[in-house]
This record gives C-alpha cells, structure tokens and sequence, in this order.
C-alpha cells in the first residue's frame, strides 16, 4: 500500500484572519501546505522547512483577544492546532485594507531586499506589541527586547538593523507600549523548575528543555511550633502554568503532554535535619537548615517515594522559604506520563527523566491557626 493511501483525511474547520474556513486534510498535513494549496494565503513562506528560519511564522491565539502566540506554520501540524485562531500577513491590514503601522515602518525604513522573510518578520513584532500592550517595558529596554523578539527569524539579505529600526519606531509611537520606568515587581511566588533533555529534528546536538510551574499550592503544619520533626506538608503544582519562555511550546505542552492531567501534587512523609541539634524554633530568623525531605509525587494516582535536599528558613518570623539543594530526578514513565508518544508527535528526542527543582515561599495562614503556613495565592 502506497504512502498516499495510507493518509486519513477529514475535515478541519480553521479560523483564519477572522473568518471560519473548512478544509479536507490529514492529521499529518502542515499548516503552511494547507495555507497555500486550499486557502490561497501564499503570503505566508515556506524557506527551511525545520523550522529554523521563522519566514512561515503566523499568530496563534487561544481565543480572540487571548494573548498572541508566534507559530511556525512549517512546523504545525493539523493535529496540533485544530481550534485556534490564525492570523497571516493578509490579516494584517487594518479597516479598510490600509497598511498595518508596521507595514507602513518596513516600507519606509527600506528594511528588506528580496521579502521572502518579510512575513516573518511582521508577524514575530505583531506578537511583541500584544505583548507590550500588556505589560509595557521602559524604553531603555526596548532594544533587547526587539532582539529577543526577531532572534527567530533568518534574513540572508540585511543586517537586520532596518527590521529592527522600523519595529521601533512602530512601536515608539503608540504611547500605550512603553512607559517611564518599570512597573511594580512581581511578587514573590513559589516555583517548581524542571530540566529535560531534548533534541529537535533540526538540533545538530542536545539541548535542555528548562520551564517552570508557577501556580504552586502548599501547606505546611507544625504539631509544635517549628519543629521540623512533627510537620505534615502538602504541595500541588498546576499543569496550566507551565512556562518554558515560547507560549507556543506552553500550549502543546499542556495539550499533549499533560493533557487531563490537572496537577502534580506532593505529600509529606517526613523531615530529618542534616545537624539534628538545629531547629526552626531555636535558631534566629534567617538561618538557613539543611534538610532532608521523604515523600511521595502523585500524577494520575500514581504515587512515588522521594527524597529531596533542601534549605529551610524562617524569615522574620513571618515567611517560611523551602528551596533545593539538589535536582530531584525522576522517570516521567514512572508517573504515567506520555513521554514516548509526545516526543513522536512533535519530531523529537526527549530524555525520559526529568530534573526538578523547587522554591517555596509560605507565610502564616492565621485564619488556620498560628502553625500553618501556606503560599501567598498567585491573584494577590
């Protein structure tokens, strides 16, 4: 039986530029191919094919008016993004056809020569203004940011000097973009930080997969006021927060990898100090103590013993700290995750193991009681 036959094809519904389009594809077919051969979006570019140049990027979105995501429509599977929302560069335009701002700034900055990766280019600063516009940044950190921003598309032509001068300038002059000095800090949150190896179809060697989850519950309780050896501790990480620094990445995540499930959750077995004459309760605010931690990771209700060097501090009497010492490594396997089926639906090869780290932040919970402590909720 031929390739050909093999192929299972069905209809799609895809919205594209704000309009809803059906089209007959197979789950294997890409995005950029149905583009151009079924919907006549030509504007779009096919170049290296692996996803390294960036002139086939588009805008994803959740939702209309959700944050804007870059994606590489030579890598995009239909699959894998069935239900989002795309804009192209013939979606660009504002009312009534007129050039988008940035279209305008690549026009008078004279910023390409050959424009084959010229869509790409829009599109990658189309999800920098989103992105500003929710959250402005000083103008003194506009330039990097720009840099970060382009730093996936290849251009064989420029020097990329003028792309990045006409992004400038557009966004220079929407005022709602940029602002004086930097907004607040964030607050503090607690994090669980992880590493997995990886390697690509276009990779030549091995990188490290880093993210982290910063929707984190915890909840620890003292029998006895800060004694290591009488508490009991929960802790839950939610899978929706995964944050790896491309959105994109974030969402196939969540969607095939995670999937339903909802949380990584720990539970305290027990706590033995590294110098058992050392406490919480006898020591001064501030003082770091080692620690090691036993307990078991739940995933799907399957539970895992570990064991885990840490730091504990008490600070100002006020904020409990937990912070590792060392990875904890664990075999994603072990916890019924799809390891194995995830690193073949997106062209991969994706270590098993896994590397976790964590650092807690928690304050006296009063409403509970004196000796329970939880983190601060991430709305605050």
């Amino acid at each position: 039986m031929t390739e050909s036959l093999k192929r299972t094809e069905r209809e799609y519904t895809l919205h594209i530029n704000g309009i809803p389009r059906t089209v007959v594809a197979s789950g294997e077919d890409l995005l950029v191919d149905v583009l151009h051969e079924q919907l006549d979006l030509t504007g779009t570019k096919l170049s290296c094919g692996i996803g390294s140049c960036g002139a086939c990027k588009v805008v994803a979105q959740k939702a209309p008016g959700s944050p804007k995501m870059a994606m590489l429509a030579c890598y995009a599977r239909m699959d894998s993004i069935e239900g989002l929302h795309f804009t192209t560069v013939e979606g660009l335009p504002g009312p009534g056809e007129q050039l988008h701002p940035l279209q305008r700034e690549f026009l008078e900055c004279y910023s390409f020569q050959c424009g084959f990766s010229t869509p790409g280019f829009l599109m990658a600063a189309d999800v920098l203004m989103d992105q500003l516009a929710r959250r402005p940044i000083p103008v003194a950190q506009l330039d990097n940011r720009i840099r970060q921003a382009i730093s996936g598309n290849v251009c064989r032509c420029t020097g990329y000097v003028k792309y990045a001068e006409a992004i400038k300038k557009t966004i220079l002059a929407d005022p709602r973009l940029t602002c004086e000095t930097p907004g607040p800090a964030e607050p503090q949150r607690s994090v669980v930080t992880f590493r997995v190896r990886k390697q690509s179809s276009n990779d030549l060697e091995e990188k490290a997969l880093v993210g982290f989850l910063d929707e984190v519950e915890a909840t620890i309780r003292f029998e006895e006021w800060l004694r290591l050896d009488t508490c009991t501790a929960q802790v839950s990480a939610k899978t929706r927060s995964v944050r790896t620094g491309e959105p994109v990445r974030d969402f196939n995540l969540g969607k095939f990898f995670f999937k339903t499930l909802e949380s990584v959750d720990f539970t305290l077995d027990s706590v033995d100090t590294l110098d058992g004459r050392y406490q919480l309760d006898a020591v001064p605010f501030g003082t770091a103590i080692p620690v090691n931690i036993r307990g078991r990771v739940c995933a799907a209700g399957i539970k895992l013993p570990v064991t885990a060097d840490a730091v504990v501090t008490v600070l100002e009497g006020t904020s409990l700290r937990i912070t590792s010492r060392a990875p904890v490594t664990l075999d994603m396997r072990d916890l019924g995750l799809s390891v194995d089926s995830f690193a073949k639906e997106f062209f991969l090869r994706l270590a098993r193991t896994v590397e976790i780290t964590f650092d807690l932040v928690l304050e006296k919970n009063e409403p509970r009681g004196p000796e329970v402590w939880a983190t601060v909720p991430r709305s605050r």
